[in-house]
């Protein structure tokens, strides 16, 4: 089971997108988004964004598997990232826009992994994220990813 912890306003313009991959993995994959919070300085919201993850993360999954988005962390291949990741309930975090802190959520024991050292809008790294998922999924069922 994974679940997506999206920081997000809205991604109603990519949402056709998320939803078919949503579709394909069913019952394996389900996203939660937060809405950011606003009308603060930067740091009260990063500090405000990060106390908000972390509680749900205490609340709801508190014994998965916890992985933050980061482009500066470490980069799996698809296969890496099955291993490091299948039969595991993890929660992927994904933020915006003005970053979590990191110093913080380590204390909790939140893994991160990187798409690379580029920079990707919340709905693309989400995007991406699904279509990994799926990658491995259809991998570990012995499924054809292209048909």
């Amino acid at each position: 089971m994974f679940v997506i912890l999206n920081l997000s306003d809205s991604d109603k313009h990519w949402n056709e997108w998320v939803q078919e991959y949503v579709k394909r993995l069913g019952k394996t994959v389900n996203i939660e988004n937060i809405k950011p919070i606003k009308n603060w300085t930067q740091p009260q919201i990063i500090e405000k964004e990060t106390d908000l993850v972390l509680e749900v993360l205490e609340k709801k999954y508190k014994d998965w598997n916890k992985v933050l988005l980061s482009k500066e962390w470490v980069e799996y291949s698809t296969e890496e990232l099955l291993k490091f990741l299948w039969k595991e309930k993890t929660v992927f975090i994904i933020w915006w826009p003005y970053w979590l802190n990191e110093k913080k959520l380590m204390g909790f024991g939140i893994k991160r992994i990187s798409f690379g050292k580029i920079t990707l809008p919340h709905w693309l790294a989400k995007l991406v994220l699904l279509e990994q998922i799926y990658r491995i999924w259809t991998i570990e069922s012995g499924k054809k990813y292209h048909y």
